[in-house]
């Protein structure tokens, strides 16, 4: 197979490991503390990736920028995904890269912003929406019944709800904690 992840190229590297995931030193670094969180099975781009290993990618990059504060007194951390080789990716496997950065740093993570026009906006905006409408509705048609649907949208709205409260009180602990942090 030619993937340093899945061949094990990078274990000498690797920092945290469990059953779905892998957390390694970033062999192309950009920073000293570079990070990478990769999914254990051979996934090329977030497509591919289950929403439940995402999840516990989301949650290892948020554990590792904590750590990376506490451990490196950074002052900000990048988290970034190069999904397909036009965005940048370098390597034949998925991954979420954990940036920490300095003030004044000298590292160039921004590009040339264009103003768009309010008519580009909108057209865009009717694009995507439509293809949100259209991915929800053949999600719902193949396999579940409008009772599962509706079952479903409950559920998530319920989720939603419990979720908006936990987030809203890591929130305010995370703002805590980053006061603490500040030099």
């Amino acid at each position: 197979m030619a993937c340093d992840v899945c061949d094990g190229i990078l274990k000498d590297h690797i920092i945290y490991e469990n059953n779905e995931l892998i957390i390694s030193l970033a062999a192309n670094t950009s920073t000293s503390g570079h990070l990478q969180i990769f999914p254990k099975e051979h996934l090329t781009i977030m497509d591919q990736v289950p929403s439940n290993i995402l999840k516990s990618m989301a949650i290892a990059a948020n554990k590792m920028s904590m750590i990376l504060f506490e451990v490196l007194k950074v002052h900000g951390t990048n988290i970034i995904i190069q999904n397909g080789v036009p965005a940048g990716q370098t390597i034949n496997h998925f991954s979420v890269h954990v940036i920490p950065r300095r003030t004044d740093d000298g590292l160039k993570l921004d590009w040339d912003m264009k103003q768009a026009t309010n008519d580009s906006l909108d057209s865009m905006q009717r694009m995507i929406s439509e293809g949100i409408t259209l991915e929800d509705s053949n999600t719902q048609n193949k396999t579940t019944s409008p009772a599962e649907v509706v079952a479903s949208q409950e559920i998530r709205q319920d989720d939603s709800n419990a979720a908006e409260e936990k987030n809203s009180e890591k929130k305010n602990n995370y703002w805590l904690k980053s006061l603490e942090r500040i030099p």
